[in-house]
């Protein structure tokens, strides 16, 4: 049972020591963590990570998505208009809870400090 209860307790320490603060628990928290330009990911947050953290937000801001489609050749108001229209039809407490969620997940993947 020795190396066991080894692996255990490394493995206990590992999670403290890598996420210096506790996992986040609310929309209010998730939002402060991401606004604070102090923070800064070891690993590039790729862009459909971005837009999805931008759609949520967008939706528990305003709901459904509003407007109509952005042409293509406007490729950063195309691509936040597309990535909040996934999210319609999500209720204001799901969105909260999916962006506090995916927060956690890239401070977790990109190493966020």
């Amino acid at each position: 049972g020795g190396p066991v209860l080894l692996r255990e307790s490394l493995g206990s320490v590992r999670a403290t020591s890598t996420s210096m603060s506790a996992e986040l628990k609310t929309f209010d928290e998730a939002v402060k963590f991401i606004s604070d330009k102090d923070k800064k990911p070891k690993k590039t947050v790729p862009n459909e990570r971005k837009l999805n953290l931008y759609a949520l937000y967008k939706q528990v801001k305003s709901g459904d998505v509003q407007g109509s489609q952005p042409w293509a050749i406007q490729l950063e108001a195309r691509a936040k208009w597309d990535a909040w229209a996934t999210k319609k039809g999500m209720s204001k407490e799901e969105a909260e809870k999916a962006y506090v969620a995916e927060v956690n997940s890239q401070i977790k993947d990109f190493e966020i400090e």
